[in-house]
């Protein structure tokens, strides 16, 4: 999957379809607030293939994110992010001003996506101090777009597990077309758990086409409606990255691979997660013929934790 995402991240401007909304007059504008040294929009959108999914898009020629939010009172709305030239960034959106409660909702999806609040301090002093992989801290790279809920990253990894590329994007469209709730414009939000929950499997089966993540969809939606997973919980530094994992694997359909990218999407040290495409690409940008598992897991000991992220930073440098 990885070699799929990767081309259609370099062979088009515009990555996943642009939501209803987004080409509106702007009839609302702000701030996002404060911006880490050295961070990029581009390099933040391009991490990884979420940009992609419905109900988001990237617009790589005109360096914006858009995006269909679900707000207090305006319900779904496109908002569009772009980065001034003195790095500020600025979210935008067309049909209504917005009330104060939509505007800080805006702000706070917004910065939470592209991981603003993120302290990657001990990653690029390892980076730093790790040779060949100095220019991670250079760039101020390693923040991963993400979703404005953990439930969505929840639901879109399980629409990548077993596929290709091509189908994940489907899965994630027909779930926002068959299900989000529908705006003015036509724009559509992600759904929610309860409306994941109500749609039942066979929705999941017959419309999402989703297969055998039918039954996983379900359980999903039901937990995390009823409280019965406490997402919330795996923001607190407090909580063990061990714990946090165990409690992702814990969820149907959350093998090693899944749920150490979700670790990544929750600000976490994600996992080595070794497939396929990893051990094949990693060789070649190293400039060797093969690597075993264990001499890539050497290769990133030395940044401890961060491991698995200084590993994906490497694989996808050239995808940006």
């Amino acid at each position: 999957m990885g070699e799929q995402v990767a081309q259609e991240l370099r062979g088009s401007t515009i990555h996943g379809v642009i939501p209803p909304g987004a080409e509106l007059p702007r009839a609302g504008r702000m701030s996002l607030g404060s911006v880490p040294s050295l961070f990029s929009l581009r390099r933040t959108a391009l991490s990884h293939g979420w940009c992609a999914l419905a109900p988001s898009a990237y617009d790589d020629e005109a360096v914006a994110l858009h995006r269909t939010l679900l707000l207090p009172d305006a319900g779904p709305l496109t908002v569009t992010i772009t980065q001034r030239r003195d790095g500020r960034l600025t979210a935008s959106w067309g049909r209504v001003d917005g009330s104060c409660a939509d505007r800080v909702a805006i702000k706070a999806q917004c910065r939470h996506m592209l991981a603003l609040d993120d302290d990657l301090t001990e990653l690029h002093a390892r980076c730093a101090a790790t040779p060949g992989l100095d220019w991670v801290a250079e760039l101020g790279v390693g923040r991963l777009l993400r979703s404005p809920t953990v439930f969505e990253d929840l639901a879109r990894t399980l629409a990548t597990t077993n596929c290709s590329w091509a189908l994940t994007e489907l899965i994630c469209r027909r779930l926002v077309d068959s299900l989000g709730a529908v705006g003015p414009g036509g724009e559509r939000a992600f759904p929610t758990p309860a409306e994941v929950t109500e749609a039942g499997e066979a929705h999941f089966k017959d419309v999402v086409r989703a297969g055998y993540r039918s039954r996983a969809f379900i359980e999903l939606g039901t937990a995390v409606a009823a409280d019965a997973v406490d997402t919330d919980a795996w923001w607190d530094s407090v909580v063990p990255d061990s714990e946090v994992l165990s409690q992702v694997r814990s969820l149907r359909g959350f093998g090693p691979y899944a749920a150490e990218g979700m670790l990544g999407l929750l600000g976490r040290p994600k996992g080595l997660a070794l497939d396929s495409w990893i051990r094949a690409k990693l060789p070649r940008l190293l400039g060797r013929d093969s690597m075993t598992d264990a001499e890539i897991a050497e290769r990133y000991a030395p940044l401890g934790r961060w491991a698995g992220v200084g590993l994906w930073l490497e694989l996808t440098r050239d995808w940006f």
